[in-house]
């Protein structure tokens, strides 16, 4: 028990302590002196660097030196941390930030007022108060005088009063939006991190869907204050901002900024107080009206100096608009998408109306590209899906809609209006249905599935899905969701892996094969097994490998593998031999999460033996490396599943570009065949799911976007025709110029400067193929062929109405890739030789850093370089490759 005596010592020492903590708190606290007039020097360093591997360029940026002089109006009489301070600047210089010779000097001798013009000039002098409450900045005002640039500029230099003497993390708000700060004290002095990706704040700009093809933005944010009696006497804040291309970090800039604040002087001055409260005190201060201290993003001016029909004629006389294998066409789409956006609805009409032949499909792409409304409205307008002879442009149209990087709802809109019209054939018909999944699709991933138009948009896909009784109908919807990927169909698309033709159940198996593993559940794989082994009904080949791919790409269990490895032998030569060959290729994969469960398995001995493994056909399954860089990573994989005659039943080839943190299908070309065994006088024990009539088509995903698939004959009588009218001539896939990449971002800076960053990137892509066949030999050649070129361009700058400084990167690259496959169907088994083929390509890379004010030489700098990537045959297998020599050998 303690004495009463020493309990209440204890309580008066308690009260003594609390009282001098409540007093030190007190002196600590942020407050000027009533009686004084305080003066400030304020500097804002603006400096972009380019990211590019040889740094040897400078970086372009400016200094802007002001005075300030700063002053209380008004303090509460109960609290004289609470004040309104009148912060007005003086002075302004513009001056160099960056070493510069006498004749780069592109600031010497330069007044701001002369820039800005006297009104503007009188704007920016004008005072602005800020109502400040221990180091809080509760509101901002000003004169109504006060927009744009000026007024960031202002908020820029009220938002470094923002400040608080207590360690801890808080969310404030500031020029940059309601961001999360942490603060750390100690000696006077505050350090100030801002965590600049919390920031809250209208949303401005568009980006990528898929994040290999978009843009990375990293930012830092730090401010150092000394504090004295209340008073800042110095505050830095630097930021900086790495913003670059995801598939190549060189692309972008580093853009960095200082804001220095530095205490002169003070000189006494009678207090001087304009009411008895705060609303008293703004009222006899005059027009003061509140404002947000949050900054506002402006849409940079764009500047024209050609109109697009202009434009237009010009490349009709210097450039081949339908060469998408040349550089120049793609420079040119770019060029001509960004005139297209400053363009009338009429303007882009007539362009529509007027145009000849051989330019009205690069016109439609660069229209729809530019994903305006009087771009948009005007293709609607000139489109009509009724008219057969507008098939080739309808197509063209609806494969831009469907590669459109940030699609609007105003497409979307366009596409069911369309939709819900008439239509002039069955091909557009499958073609604007999977279009519309795309669209959707994109739009979800963007977080955008809530909007009237999209929810719009689903209700006719499954609502058409739900009233289809034709087969063809089904797989149209289908295919759609295939494109839409969404995650509520799921129990619908199991519904329809049970379908009575393995066709359908095909196309609902691959939907699955492109959802990611979180949505893959324990029913779907339930079922993906019941496929596989055949426990309920008999499936084809196709719909068994695709539920098999879903298996394995999606953490298998020791016993789903177990079971997987059990019937290899049990079922077709073939097929188990492409299963054994494909399990061992993930089992030597770097990156495939299953292949440490099949290292597990296959210690079982009854599982990892000679006679279960090493199974005879020519079946594959093969990857390897098209390109690595520091950034990205190329891969493709190429799987051929035979029959037992020999006769290739389907090939599936993937190109996949890998980031550190994403991945996207470049393309799948899947090529399948069946019925064919009495064309060649073969007999094969075909799976008794499969569909017995003589067939042959092909499927292709671009760029994760499923195309509609191409029936290259469907039944004997059709194969007869295709084969006495082929032709060596190359037959058109695909063709047109893609805006792959259009991200556009406004980032405004700690000073109220406004960074712009706007990144596009242009596809020309060209897929032919070509069929050559002999029957009086029997063989047969037939090529694909990829060409495209790539120009990515970025522009990093910024511009005010008194100065503008700029980092511009560009890379261009032309390429080709073709996959050969040679069949000799006199031998039995039949041969089969694939090669896939990579040509000789150049790759060139510009940068140019530039400064330049209203009037004046600006000051331009560059640096360009040039590589050659060489040609090369990409290796597949070994059994390939001793099939092509002995038939190349023959040709030869």
């Amino acid at each position: 028990m303690e004495r009463p005596e020493l309990s209440g010592k204890w309580l008066l020492l308690m009260v003594a302590i609390s009282t001098l903590r409540a007093a030190e708190a007190q002196a600590v606290g942020l407050a000027y002196k009533s009686s004084a007039l305080f003066k400030y020097q304020y500097n804002v360093d603006l400096l972009l660097e380019t990211l590019s591997s040889p740094a040897a360029l400078p970086g372009s940026g400016f200094r802007i030196e002001a005075g300030l002089e700063l002053g209380v109006v008004w303090e509460n009489s109960s609290n004289q941390h609470e004040q309104l301070i009148q912060l007005q600047i003086q002075e302004v210089k513009l001056l160099n930030v960056s070493e510069r010779t006498e004749r780069q000097n592109i600031f010497k001798n330069v007044h701001v007022e002369a820039l800005l013009g006297p009104a503007t000039m009188a704007t920016l002098k004008k005072p602005v108060i800020f109502h400040w409450n221990s180091g809080k900045i509760e509101a901002l005002y000003g004169s109504a005088e006060e927009t744009g640039l000026i007024l960031n500029l202002k908020r820029g230099l009220v938002s470094l009063f923002q400040l608080q003497m207590d360690s801890g993390t808080i969310t404030e708000v500031d020029v940059s939006g309601n961001c999360r700060v942490t603060y750390k004290t100690g000696n006077n002095q505050v350090t100030k991190t801002k965590d600049l990706l919390s920031c809250e704040r209208p949303e401005f700009g568009s980006g990528a869907s898929n994040q290999v093809l978009g843009v990375q933005w990293q930012p830092t944010c730090k401010g150092l204050y000394s504090v004295e009696n209340g008073v800042i006497k110095t505050a830095v804040t630097e930021e900086s901002h790495v913003v670059n291309l995801n598939l190549q970090s060189t692309i972008g800039a580093k853009i960095s900024s200082r804001q220095q604040l530095h205490y002169l002087t003070s000189e006494q001055r009678p207090g001087e107080f304009y009411g008895n409260n705060l609303l008293e005190a703004l009222h006899s201060l005059g027009t003061y009206i509140p404002l947000p201290l949050t900054g506002s993003l402006e849409k940079a001016p764009f500047k024209v100096r050609t109109p697009a029909s202009d434009y237009l004629k010009s490349l009709n006389k210097n450039t081949d608009l339908q060469d998408l294998s040349e550089v120049s066409t793609t420079k040119a789409f770019l060029a001509f998408v960004q005139l297209l956006r400053e363009a009338k609805k009429i303007d882009i009409l007539n362009m529509l109306k007027k145009a000849a032949g051989k330019e009205i499909s690069f016109l439609i792409d660069s229209a729809t590209a530019a994903q305006t409304e009087p771009s948009l409205s005007a293709l609607s307008e000139y489109l009509d899906f009724a008219k057969e002879a507008q098939i080739p442009q309808l197509r063209t149209f609806l494969y831009a809609s469907a590669f459109s990087s940030h699609p609007s709802k105003e497409l979307l809109h366009i596409l069911l209006a369309k939709l819900k019209g008439k239509i002039a054939s069955r091909e557009i018909q499958e073609t604007i249905t999977s279009v519309t999944g795309a669209v959707i699709g994109k739009m979800c991933r963007r977080n955008l599935c809530k909007l009237q138009e999209v929810e719009a948009a689903k209700k006719v896909i499954l609502d058409g899905l739900s009233a289809a009784t034709e087969e063809a109908d089904v797989k149209m919807y289908l295919l759609a969701l295939k494109n839409a990927l969404l995650p509520e169909t799921i129990p619908l698309l199991l519904k329809y892996t049970e379908w009575q033709t393995s066709s359908v159940a095909a196309i609902a198996v691959t939907v699955l094969q492109r959802f990611p593993s979180v949505y893959i559940t324990e029913e779907v794989k339930k079922q993906m097994n019941r496929i596989f082994h055949q426990s309920r009904k008999l499936y084809g080949v196709t719909v068994q490998l695709a539920a098999f791919d879903v298996i394995v790409n999606n953490h298998p269990t020791e016993m789903e593998l177990k079971n997987i490895l059990l019937s290899v032998g049990e079922i077709e030569s073939e097929l188990s031999k492409y299963i054994a060959e494909k399990l061992q290729r993930i089992l030597h994969s770097d990156y495939h999460p299953a292949s440490k469960v099949i290292r597990k398995v296959l210690k079982d001995p009854m599982i990892y033996n000679y006679n279960r493994l090493s199974r005879a056909g020519s079946s594959s399954s093969s990857s390897g490396y098209l390109a690595v860089t520091t950034d990205t990573v190329s891969l493709y994989n190429l799987e051929l599943l035979f029959a037992d005659n020999g006769i290739l039943k389907q090939s599936y080839s993937d190109i996949f570009v890998s980031t550190r943190e994403s991945k996207l299908r470049a393309s799948q070309v899947t090529i399948e065949a069946q019925g064919l065994d009495s064309f060649f006088g073969e007999s094969s024990k075909e799976a008794e799911g499969d569909d017995n009539e003589a067939m042959a088509g092909m499927s292709v995903i671009l760029f994760d976007v499923q195309l509609p698939p191409v029936v290259f004959f469907q039944g004997y009588i059709d194969l007869m025709e295709k084969i006495w009218s082929i032709t060596e001539e190359p037959i058109s896939i695909i063709k047109g110029s893609i805006l792959l990449i259009d991200h556009l971002q406004a980032i405004l800076l700690q000073s109220g400067l406004q960074a712009d960053t706007e990144f596009q990137g242009g596809l020309g892509i060209d897929i032919s193929g070509s069929i050559e066949l002999s029957l009086w030999s029997q063989r047969s050649k037939t090529n694909i062929r990829n060409r495209g070129t790539l120009v990515i361009n970025s522009v990093i700058n910024v511009d005010t109405p008194f100065a503008h400084a700029g980092v511009n990167s560009s890379s261009e690259a032309a390429a080709s890739l073709e996959f050969v496959s040679s069949v000799n169907f006199l031998d039995s088994p039949i041969l089969t030789c694939l090669q896939l083929l990579k040509k000789l390509f150049p790759y060139r890379e510009t940068v140019t850093i530039y400064e330049s004010l209203e009037k004046g030489v600006p000051f331009t700098v560059g640096k360009k370089r040039t590589l050659r990537v060489q040609d090369t045959e990409l290796p597949l297998h070994h059994a390939n490759s001793e099939m092509c020599k002995k038939l190349l050998s023959e040709r030869a």
